[in-house]
């Protein structure tokens, strides 16, 4: 007999704590033997129709009980026919966002990786190591878009409009977290979150408090 629910989705925002999530994931996965789903893909969240039809079909057709995970703006199961999963996910303060992707950009995580060099090969030097507060106050197109970080289209949806800041995406945001989000939680407070993901989805998070505080 398969727990409810069986099909959960975690449609990761960015720089939101998703790096240590998953890695919590995987140890619950042999833990608790659900279907951690992965995917190799990390930068692209718009998806045309066909695409979202394919990575819905993909989804859908794993074992269950499953978990996906991936930076993917919300996907419409229902619409391509599909049972429609639960969703959750983490977001955080918009600045301290901000700051670990301007970070991040330059040089990598906690990790020590050097794939930042690989993601950003053509920033210079002095554009690598410029500071924060210059960027900011002289209005470099980094630090000044108005769709910087935008997140609302990770609970939104797919849909052209989604990515225009204004009352239609935020009032169709509202809507799908209502309808699709069992938590949506806040990285500033990560261990709630966690307690909060252990008393709802037990069958994927039991004990993910105390493998978090005693890794």
């Amino acid at each position: 007999v398969l727990p409810f629910p069986s099909q959960v989705v975690y449609n990761r925002v960015g720089k939101c704590g998703s790096r240590t999530v998953v890695l919590l994931l995987r140890i619950l996965s042999e833990k608790h033997g659900f279907n951690l789903v992965t995917s190799d893909i990390h930068n692209k969240t718009r998806l045309t129709k066909n695409e979202q039809m394919e990575l819905i079909k993909n989804i859908s057709t794993a074992e269950q009980p499953y978990l996906f995970t991936r930076h993917v703006h919300f996907l419409n199961f229902s619409r391509f026919g599909g049972d429609q999963p639960v969703y959750i996910n983490i977001i955080r303060d918009p600045v301290n966002r901000f700051l670990s992707n301007y970070f991040f950009r330059r040089f990598g995580d906690w990790r020590g990786e050097q794939n930042h060099m690989i993601r950003t090969p053509s920033m210079r030097q002095e554009e690598r190591y410029l500071d924060i507060n210059v960027c900011i106050l002289k209005n470099y197109p980094e630090c000044s878009n108005p769709r910087l970080f935008y997140i609302i289209p990770y609970f939104c949806g797919q849909h052209p409009r989604c990515r225009e800041p204004g009352e239609w995406a935020l009032e169709r945001a509202k809507l799908n977290v209502n309808e699709n989000f069992l938590l949506v939680g806040i990285l500033e407070e990560l261990e709630d979150v966690l307690l909060l993901l252990e008393r709802f989805l037990p069958h994927y998070f039991k004990d993910v408090l105390s493998i978090y505080k005693n890794p």
